[in-house]
């Protein structure tokens, strides 16, 4: 109850329309195509068919991802939604609606030019495909009802007399932890390959990400006394990078060494340091006077029959 006490759950309710119908067998039929030939419904599907130009829709999905990015960005998800800290769910709140009014204002800019854009499609395809379009294409009205962007702010609590045996939000409150850590840990390594792995130099910019995670952790930092410590060393590495031009040499493996392997494995048991590889040492070849030595111990050693072949045989080099 400490811990959801300081959080506010943040639900998204974002639906978009995929602007795609289900491909059928007349419409393969209607350009010739034999539908007898094609493989039973229990062993491939037709898939679907698009009635609208994908570069239309692609706005909503920006949009939607942006918003879960920005929830993310401060929290972790939680119970279908995102755990927020409480100081910071007004900020957030006011970010949310202002894409909800650009998501609103893109679906009318839609609906306005509707038919326009799926004239358009149909002359991007072939002709023979006209009439299959046409007959799967949906009324505004209907796009409008299947596209929506909402969200809620919501306590989490359990209901009265079952706080102390609602063992299911129990352990789902314990798991937010982990699941920061997790959300952390894929923020560091997408960082790490996206900005460090190759470069031998790198500008401030790409100390971004890691302010990212410290605002994250910040926030967050109720959740166990651990993260103060990953949020220190964050702040020790950046106190130290210079605060103007390109980040290279030392500073570079520093940050790098920050992000790949201190944030990177966060809530794990760091891996330890690699040990240097011995240097390989060349054997000397033997003097004459120890080549002696050796030649007078192996026929020594030799067995009487083995003696007398050598004595017979000269050594013979086949290189």
């Amino acid at each position: 109850m400490n811990i959801l006490n300081q959080i506010v759950v943040i639900m998204l309710n974002i639906s978009l329309w995929s602007g795609r119908k289900k491909l059928r067998p007349e419409d393969l039929a209607a350009n010739g195509i034999e539908v007898d030939k094609l493989p039973p419904g229990t062993l491939a599907s037709l898939g679907t068919k698009r009635i609208i130009a994908p570069e239309a829709l692609n706005p909503f999905s920006a949009l939607k991802k942006e918003a879960e990015r920005i929830c993310l960005a401060k929290g972790v998800r939680f119970l279908g939604g995102f755990a927020i800290p409480k100081e910071n769910v007004d900020k957030l709140v006011e970010e949310l609606k202002e894409i909800k009014q650009r998501f609103q204002e893109t679906k009318e800019s839609l609906l306005s030019d509707y038919d326009k854009e799926i004239d358009k499609w149909i002359a991007e395809n072939p002709p023979e495909w006209a009439a299959v379009i046409r007959a799967a294409i949906e009324p505004a009205s209907t796009i409008d009802q299947a596209m929506h962007f909402n969200f809620a702010p919501v306590v989490v609590g359990s209901p009265e007399g079952m706080e102390d045996t609602n063992e299911g939000l129990d352990e789902e409150t314990d798991g937010l932890l982990g699941q920061l850590y997790h959300e952390v840990r894929m923020q560091a390594k997408t960082a790490f390959e996206a900005s460090f792995v190759g470069r031998k130099e790198i500008t401030r910019k790409a100390l971004r990400p890691i302010l990212s995670m410290r605002e994250k952790l910040l926030g967050l930092s109720f959740l166990d006394p651990e993260i103060a410590e990953a949020i220190q060393a964050i702040d020790q590495v950046i106190d130290k990078v210079p605060k103007t031009g390109p980040i290279i040499g030392t500073d570079l493996d520093m940050i790098a060494g920050l992000v790949g392997r201190r944030l990177a494995n966060i809530g794990r048991p760091l891996p330890p340091e690699p040990e240097p590889e011995p240097e390989a040492v060349e054997e000397e070849a033997p003097a004459e006077e120890e080549v002696e030595i050796l030649e007078e111990r192996i026929v020594f050693n030799s067995p009487p029959a083995l003696l007398k072949q050598k004595k017979r045989a000269p050594l013979v080099f086949d290189f």
